[in-house]
């Protein structure tokens, strides 16, 4: 029996990871942080914890290229138990000022010779624009480059040639992202993400799950404080978010 304060679903709910390098992602930042002893946690539990969710949720993964040969037999259990993988770029660094469409095609055809299923999803690092583009001819490139739909942060809207699917924001602050759901109680983390209409799409990060993360005792600038405070929270948040709510894979909310 659901408690008082958590309304039934009312809007379908789209949970993603992305699959990427916390430690790549401060370097591009400009805060380059000392890599700590592999975790030999891994995602793999992720796939039984999902599967063991009375909803049977279908999460999307957004893979970066560089990242993807190291973690491709996960990917491939996770495809083949139902679960989306897409594209998250062909690296993790700024997007390309010349030669988008090559990098955009590079990443999909990565994953889609890694994992052998078809990439039809994109979202950049950061959710950055092409240096020197706009939204309208970043849309234009996604599409000659071969994906049917994008999740960022923005939208063009009826002039798109590629669907779009962006993540939940709530007055200006991306509230679907597991960073800012660390910072909140649970109740309002579940009363944003069943406001409003549409699908609410959710982010998070493979860091999250694998335990790859710096602990805290690392910590020597504000910099990465804010990365790591609460940031053990977020995984159990996205489980308890697919428990009470489910997930549907990107593809499907963007159709």
């Amino acid at each position: 029996m659901a408690r008082a304060n958590e309304r039934a679903v009312s809007r379908p709910v789209c949970a993603t990871i992305d699959v990427e390098d916390f430690y790549d992602g401060m370097a591009v930042l400009g805060h380059a942080v000392a890599r700590a002893p592999r975790s030999e946690r891994g995602l793999e539990w992720l796939l039984a914890a999902l599967e063991a969710q009375p909803t049977s949720p279908k999460v999307t993964f957004f893979a970066v290229g560089t990242v993807a040969p190291s973690v491709s037999d996960v990917l491939r259990g996770f495809a083949a138990h139902g679960h989306e993988i897409a594209s998250h770029g062909a690296d993790h660094g700024r997007l390309p000022e010349s030669g988008v469409v090559d990098w955009l095609r590079a990443g999909r055809e990565t994953l889609e010779d890694l994992v052998q299923v078809p990439v039809r999803g994109f979202r950049s690092p950061r959710f950055d624009v092409p240096p020197g583009s706009d939204l309208a001819r970043y849309r234009d490139q996604l599409a000659e480059a071969g994906y049917a739909y994008v999740s960022d942060a923005a939208r063009l809207g009826e002039g798109s040639p590629v669907r779009e699917a962006p993540v939940l924001n709530w007055h200006g602050l991306r509230l679907g992202g597991g960073s800012y759901q660390r910072l909140l109680p649970w109740p309002a983390v579940a009363a944003v993400t069943q406001q409003g209409s549409g699908p609410a799409v959710l982010y998070y990060h493979s860091y999250d799950f694998d335990g790859t993360v710096p602990g805290l005792g690392s910590v020597r600038s504000v910099a990465l404080a804010r990365q790591l405070v609460g940031r053990d929270r977020i995984s159990s948040m996205f489980l308890r978010l697919t428990r009470r709510f489910g997930s549907v894979r990107c593809d499907d909310i963007a159709a």
